[in-house]
């Protein structure tokens, strides 16, 4: 059997936990996503329990700095709306109280209005370029894009209209938005 279809060694406690702090030396994780990164290479379920419990007394899993970290980065970074990062804190396995919090820590006072118009101008820049904004379907990818970053529907309207007159005959609201 050659080098590339062997299976990966079992790992115990010690190697485990030295695994355990490479990946967190290289970035931030979820308790849940080091405990699933452990486990397929653990000789013993009780192995990652114990890695998981020295990871938690010495401060390493935090899931609650996560969610605060991952949020900012959300908003300051990749300049997406406060429903994105929170679907992307959640798809992390974060817990409940950690995604809540970390999202009302980093988007407190943060008007989204002027967020939707930022990703506009500095993710979406090429559809500002010539009169691209003024061609049906171009406004309608533009507005797409604003949605899945997690802009509302009100927000990323009023964001493409001040670059398009087109967007002018667009419905500034609609109907369910207000429970979103």
């Amino acid at each position: 059997m050659d080098e590339e279809t062997q299976i990966p060694a079992r790992l115990g406690r010690d190697d485990l936990l030295d695994k355990a702090l490479r990946l967190l030396g290289k970035q931030d994780y979820a308790h849940a996503e080091i405990e699933a990164r452990l486990r397929p290479r653990a000789h013993a379920e009780a192995d990652v329990s114990w890695v998981m419990a020295k990871l938690s007394e010495a401060g390493f899993l935090d899931d609650a700095r996560v969610a605060g970290r991952k949020a900012l980065q959300a908003r300051e970074q990749r300049l997406v709306g406060r429903k994105r990062a929170e679907e992307d804190l959640r798809m992390r396995q974060l817990r409940e109280s950690a995604v809540a919090e970390g999202i009302q820590s980093a988007y407190h006072g943060v008007d989204e209005r002027d967020l939707a118009l930022r990703f506009l101008r500095e993710k979406l820049a090429g559809f500002l370029l010539g009169e691209k904004l003024e061609e049906p379907k171009q406004l309608q990818r533009a507005y797409g894009r604003l949605r899945r970053a997690g802009f509302a529907h009100a927000d990323s309207v009023r964001a493409l209209r001040k670059h398009s007159r087109l967007a002018m005959n667009l419905d500034e609201f609609a109907g369910n938005e207000a429970s979103e």
